[in-house]
């Protein structure tokens, strides 16, 4: 149901937490059961979440052994964990939504029902807790805990009432860098015991930069659909082209943050290289969305924007495997 500004928050807020229209029938077999389960974790994300985890994991090591760690892997996994709890919660508060143009996504919120998708998230959130407590007393890091609770308040605020920061114009731009990428990366770094490399937190900044302003290209689709249900994106409040203006714009600045940040603290490495190689279509690919936008009506972009609804998510998973590929170069040659 679309939102409306007169409902009451926590009306909202009960709403998507609860389905009064459901009808009790048989549940779907176990196996199925287990495809929606993925499905509203967005397993088809993690050749990007696992490079969002690896890279600061790589910068953070001193050396491969600890790379290898019971602290570094606890962190690696208990980020790509958070998430997916971000994602569950999305896949409730937008399940009418998903109706239109991710149905898979709908289909199986309703497919498991609603309380059991509240029990998924309810019983990660706990396990997500638990492991937060245990590296922080392993590494005696404490600000872990403040890193865990920020990461997954920007996870829950993003879809849910009172903040919906989806719907908060550039604070949803900011609200998937900070939350996706710069906070669980610099959790990752505070994961081992030795000194953390706070300098590596500008990489992180630009890292970030770079994997959203290409992931984010997949909610040019949706601007319609967006703007009949009241959720004012970034791109519903910059419009399409000033949205793919400032998304080029951070992929290369981003780009230069991060390869300068990297050449400061631990000098040249052969792992530019194949960075460049990745940038450079990506790139391209921004360009060529402006160039659409610019030109052709309303119907003929959302038309392309369909066509292109995965290109943007596969070069944000081009350019953070060719990142973690850069940090790996790093870490070989401490």
């Amino acid at each position: 149901m679309p939102r409306t500004d007169s409902a009451p928050r926590t009306a909202r807020l009960a709403d998507i937490l609860n389905d009064h229209h459901a009808r009790p029938g048989p549940r779907p077999p176990l196996g199925v059961r287990a495809k929606y389960a993925l499905v509203i974790r967005r397993f088809e994300f993690l050749p990007g979440y696992v490079p969002q985890a690896v890279v600061p994991g790589l910068l953070g090591a001193a050396s491969w052994g600890q790379l290898g760690s019971l602290n570094a892997v606890l962190a690696m996994l208990w980020v790509i964990s958070g998430l997916q709890i971000a994602n569950m919660a999305n896949a409730l508060a937008d399940r009418e939504a998903d109706r239109r143009l991710k149905s898979r996504q709908s289909k199986a919120v309703y497919g498991l029902g609603v309380s059991r998708v509240v029990l998924h998230t309810a019983v990660s959130t706990l396990v997500y807790g638990a492991v937060a407590a245990l590296l922080a007393a392993r590494t005696h890091h404490w600000d872990l805990l403040a890193y865990a609770a920020a990461f997954l308040l920007i996870g829950f605020a993003y879809s849910l009432p009172p903040l919906h920061l989806k719907s908060r114009g550039i604070w949803h731009l900011l609200s998937l860098q900070t939350g996706c990428m710069l906070l669980p990366g610099v959790a990752i770094l505070r994961a081992y015991e030795h000194a953390t490399p706070w300098a590596h937190v500008w990489t992180l900044v630009g890292f970030a930069m770079v994997v959203t302003a290409l992931f984010v290209t997949s909610h040019c689709e949706d601007y319609v659909v967006d703007g009949q249900f009241g959720t004012r994106t970034y791109v519903r409040a910059l419009g399409l082209a000033g949205a793919l203006y400032l998304q080029s714009s951070m992929l290369f600045l981003g780009s230069l943050l991060l390869l300068g940040s990297v050449w400061a603290i631990d000098g040249p490495t052969w792992g530019f290289v194949p960075y460049a190689v990745a940038w450079l279509p990506s790139q391209r690919l921004l360009f060529a969305a402006v160039r659409v936008v610019r030109r052709v009506p309303l119907d003929e972009a959302m038309d392309y924007f369909h066509r292109k609804s995965l290109h943007g998510p596969y070069h944000s998973a081009l350019m953070s495997w060719a990142t973690v590929a850069l940090a790996a170069l790093v870490l070989a040659g401490r």
